[in-house]
């Protein structure tokens, strides 16, 4: 039992995280300065999931408490609550940005990896199924991703035109 009320406490601690960090999260329309960032909604879907997920193991708890003993329940359990964690916590500045000021891009993953790149030095974007590809200095290897479900998408987009980036779309393929 106290194994679940631990889970219940720390859902709820980053639930309230995230509803501070909804009000308090601010759009621009400059191309200039702006971070890309995952929207909030995840982090809502991610407190709906480990809800649900909570719920199932309270009403196992009182209902087969034997199912506790199963190791595929368990595994199952931790691996679902640390995917909900993760998607609870990924609109928090620092676990996944994407910061653009001047001509210089941050693009931070997980707090501790930092890579930094000028705008000068992207050679092309290449549109794909939910994002770009960010590829710099005629490389083959993209430099990195930007998500097109996330804030201020549109305005990377609008700041590559502007400094007159190549952006291929791909197009769809046929289906026999």
């Amino acid at each position: 039992m106290k194994y679940i009320g631990g889970i219940i406490t720390a859902y709820i601690v980053l639930l309230v995280l995230d509803i501070i960090q909804s009000r308090n999260h601010k759009r621009t329309q400059s191309i200039k300065k702006f971070t890309i960032r995952t929207i909030t909604d995840v982090s809502m879907l991610g407190a709906i999931g480990a809800g649900l997920w909570v719920g199932i193991l309270i009403f196992a708890l009182i209902k087969k408490p034997e199912l506790f003993k199963n190791t595929f329940f368990i595994v199952l359990s931790v691996i679902w609550l640390g995917l909900m964690f993760f998607a609870m916590i990924a609109p928090v500045k620092g676990v996944w940005d994407i910061c653009v000021d001047g001509d210089n891009i941050a693009v931070i993953k997980a707090f501790l990896f930092k890579r930094h790149w000028k705008i000068s030095d992207i050679s092309y974007c290449k549109m794909k199924r939910g994002g770009m590809n960010v590829y710099v200095n005629g490389r083959k290897k993209k430099a990195f991703f930007v998500d097109g479900m996330t804030d201020h998408f549109d305005n990377f987009i609008k700041r590559m035109e502007k400094e007159g980036k190549e952006i291929i779309f791909s197009e769809p393929k046929e289906k026999n």
